[in-house]
């Protein structure tokens, strides 16, 4: 996850915590996001017509599922952590060993931010530089991780920022190193994200730089076949957000019956 993303994020989850009706309650994230975060929150916004009211229904969904799987997992991995604090937040999981992964700048930010709060937590903290598009494996087993344990693999707001190419390498790799009962938890794009007007700057500048289009699928479940995982299931967005209280509105260009399909967000949930 890149630093801007990572501050992006926790600006949007320390907004949820602050509401009365807070579908989770992040106690480090508005520390974790500071000016800069809620800058680029409010810019992101600004761009893309109005808040992302998606963001909260995510990251609940990720944090019940791990609710779910507290009594089932002997590890968690959390494939581009980014400024993620399940670990300190989440109390059924305590005794679950946990991995965070990414890049080497953000966890130095991270980790002095999250110093000066005293933050403490469980002790079954691994923190792990790697570059998803490289040999995390590597990185991951020598910082403890224990290859055939029942694992739960968390890719939450991270397949979009990678290659085909390194999403199918991630897939792989995750199922490799799995032992039976782990689960595989990811959200991916529709492809017709790529062709929305606002997406036309971020598609520039990454062409700018060399660098393919976001990741978008409009087949997950192919998608986590290919890699090796048999059991795929997918959440109903819709059904979801009416249960937490907060159904979703489909914004303008959403509501193109021929292109609803390549539009969707997909939640998924892949288990050995």
């Amino acid at each position: 996850m890149t630093r801007l993303t990572a501050h992006w994020i926790a600006a949007a989850r320390a907004r949820e915590s602050s509401r009365p009706d807070a579908l989770f309650h992040d106690p480090f994230a508005a520390a974790l996001a500071g000016s800069h975060g809620e800058a680029v929150l409010a810019a992101s916004e600004a761009a893309s017509g109005g808040e992302n009211t998606f963001l909260p229904i995510r990251t609940r969904f990720f944090d019940d599922l791990l609710w779910g799987e507290a009594d089932r997992v002997d590890q968690v991995v959390l494939l581009g952590a980014g400024f993620d604090t399940r670990v300190f937040r989440l109390p059924a999981l305590a005794q679950v060993r946990w991995f965070e992964i990414d890049a080497p700048a953000l966890f130095a930010e991270k980790e002095s931010v999250l110093a000066s709060l005293a933050a403490g937590g469980p002790r079954k903290r691994a923190v792990v530089a790697a570059d998803l598009g490289g040999d995390w494996e590597s990185a991951l087993l020598t910082a403890g991780f224990t290859a055939g344990l029942r694992t739960a693999w968390i890719a939450e707001g991270l397949l979009f920022y990678l290659t085909p190419e390194e999403v199918d390498g991630l897939l792989a790799g995750a199922r490799a190193l799995s032992g039976s009962g782990s689960v595989f938890v990811a959200d991916a794009s529709g492809s017709g994200l790529l062709a929305l007007p606002m997406m036309e700057p971020a598609l520039r500048a990454r062409a700018a730089q060399g660098l393919p289009p976001p990741f978008t699928t409009d087949d997950p479940r192919s998608l986590l076949a290919r890699a090796g995982w048999p059991q795929v299931e997918l959440a109903a967005l819709g059904r979801l957000a009416r249960a937490y209280g907060r159904p979703l509105e489909p914004p303008s260009w959403a509501r193109d019956p021929a292109r609803t399909e390549t539009l969707r967000t997909h939640l998924v949930v892949a288990r050995t």
